[in-house]
C-alpha cells in the first residue's frame, strides 16, 4: 500500500501583520501590489492605511522636489543625495508659462502656471494639485479675479482641524494707486481660499492692510497648519514673517530673530525656512562671513522670545570660490545642507564629513521638501 504524503496546511499571515509590512513599503511597490490580491488592494486604498503608511514609510522617505526646465519642464524627487525614480513631466500643464511649485504637504504638491503677474484676458491663473508618487494631477476650479489684479503669492497646506487641504491666493487688487511706494497709497488685498472639502473658493478683501507679503522663502513654507512668507510692516518697514492660518483663514505676524542678518533688505534671498527636529526654523547666510550659515530655531511656535541660534555651519570654499545660497536641509540630525551655486546647480554639503557633492541639475524656481504618500486626489475621504 502506497503511503500518501501529508500535505502541510497552508499558513495564512494575519491581516494585522500584512498591514504592518505593507505600511513600510514604497509607494511604487504598493501600487504594483494592488494587483496581487483583492484584500491588499482594499488595504492600500483604505484612508486609515494611507494615514498609517504616511506615518511609517513617509518618515523614511523625506527628500525634496526639484523643478527642472531643461530639456523640458519636469519634477524630480531627491532622497539624500540621490535622484530616485519619481519624475514627472509637467510641460503639458504649463506650455510656455514658467510654472511654479508652491508647496507640499502629506505627499501632495501644489503647482501654478504663473506667479507675480497681472491677470489679463490672455493671462489666467491655473492651479493644480498633484501626487508625484502616484502620478495623479487635479486642476482646481478657476478662482475669482478681475483683470489687472496682481497675483502676489500662493500658499498650500493641510488644515488638521477640519481634515482639509487648502490653497490661498493673495492678490493686489486693481485699486492700488502707486505700486512703487506702498507707504503713500491706499490699496486692498484680495484673498481667495480654496477648500478641498467644499471644492470651491471663498473670497475676502483686506482694505489698507497694516502689512504686506514681500516674498516667498525657499524651503518649507508650510508648518503647523499655516503657510509662511516674508513680510513688511507698511508704516515702520519692520521685516517679519507673515503666516496664513488655514483653520481660521486669517493672517498672523511672526517676528524674525533679533539679529542684524535679518534686517538686510534682501535677507530672504539668503534665508530658508525648514522644520528642524519638529521646530519651526530658519537657516540664513551670515552677512559678515558669506560661507557661514546660522540655524535659528523657534522653540515655541508663535512666541518671538523663543528664537535661539541652534547651530553654525561653515561651508568650505571650492576651487572656483563660488558663493552658495541655502535651498534645503534634511532632518537626519541636520547633517545634510542642500545649496545652489551662482549658476543654479544643486550642491550637497555634509556637515559631519565636510564633503561637498555637486549635481548637474539646475534649480528653477523653488525646491520644496517632500515625502512620498498614497494620498489620493479622487473625491474620497481625505487623509
Amino acid at each position: 500500500m502506497v503511503k500518501r504524503e501529508k500535505i502541510a496546511p497552508s499558513f495564512q499571515v494575519p491581516d494585522d501583520i500584512e498591514i504592518d509590512i505593507l505600511s513600510r513599503l514604497s509607494v511604487k511597490s504598493l501600487l504594483r501590489f494592488k494587483c496581487v490580491k483583492k484584500s491588499w488592494r482594499n488595504f492600500i486604498e483604505d484612508p486609515v492605511f494611507i494615514a498609517m503608511h504616511l506615518d511609517y514609510y513617509g518618515k523614511s522617505s523625506v527628500g525634496f522636489l526639484l523643478y527642472g526646465s531643461r530639456p523640458y519642464k519636469y519634477i524630480k524627487q531627491y532622497l539624500n543625495c540621490s535622484s530616485i525614480d519619481v519624475s514627472m513631466s509637467i510641460k503639458i500643464l504649463f506650455g510656455e508659462s514658467p510654472g511654479y511649485m508652491i508647496g507640499s504637504t502629506n505627499g501632495l504638491v501644489c503647482l501654478s502656471n504663473n506667479l507675480y503677474f497681472f491677470l489679463k484676458e490672455d493671462k489666467r491663473l491655473s492651479i493644480y494639485i498633484c501626487n508625484p508618487s502616484t502620478r495623479e494631477i487635479l486642476e482646481l476650479p478657476e478662482c475669482h479675479h478681475a483683470y489687472n489684479d496682481f497675483v502676489l503669492s500662493i500658499g498650500f497646506g493641510f488644515c488638521p482641524k477640519f481634515n482639509d487641504y487648502k490653497v490661498v491666493v493673495v492678490k493686489l487688487l486693481d485699486s492700488v494707486v502707486n505700486v512703487r511706494d506702498l507707504n503713500c497709497c491706499l490699496f486692498s488685498l484680495g484673498v481667495e481660499v480654496y477648500s478641498w472639502n467644499r471644492n470651491s473658493w471663498r473670497s475676502t478683501k483686506i482694505v489698507n492692510p497694516r502689512s504686506v507679503l514681500t516674498t516667498s522663502f525657499q524651503g518649507k513654507g508650510y508648518f503647523n497648519g499655516a503657510f509662511h512668507w516674508g513680510g513688511r510692516d507698511l508704516k515702520s518697514s519692520k521685516r517679519m514673517i507673515m503666516s496664513f492660518q488655514f483653520d481660521e483663514e486669517v493672517f498672523r505676524e511672526l517676528n524674525l530673530p533679533n539679529h542684524p542678518d535679518f534686517q538686510e533688505e534682501n535677507y530672504f534671498l539668503n534665508a530658508l525656512i525648514i522644520e528642524y527636529q519638529n521646530f519651526f526654523s530658519l537657516i540664513i547666510k551670515q552677512k559678515v562671513n558669506m560661507h557661514v550659515y546660522d540655524l535659528w530655531v523657534m522653540k515655541e511656535y508663535g512666541v518671538s522670545d523663543s528664537w535661539i541660534k541652534q547651530l553654525t555651519i561653515e561651508v568650505p570654499f571650492l576651487e572656483d570660490r563660488l558663493m552658495f545660497r541655502p535651498v534645503m536641509s534634511f532632518e537626519n540630525n541636520g547633517e545634510l545642507l542642500v545649496l545652489s551655486d551662482w549658476y543654479g546647480r544643486i550642491v550637497w554639503y555634509n556637515t559631519k564629513t565636510k564633503q561637498i557633492e555637486r549635481s548637474k541639475e539646475v534649480l528653477r524656481g523653488r525646491s520644496i521638501r517632500y515625502k512620498e504618500s498614497l494620498v489620493s486626489l479622487s473625491r474620497k475621504k481625505v487623509v
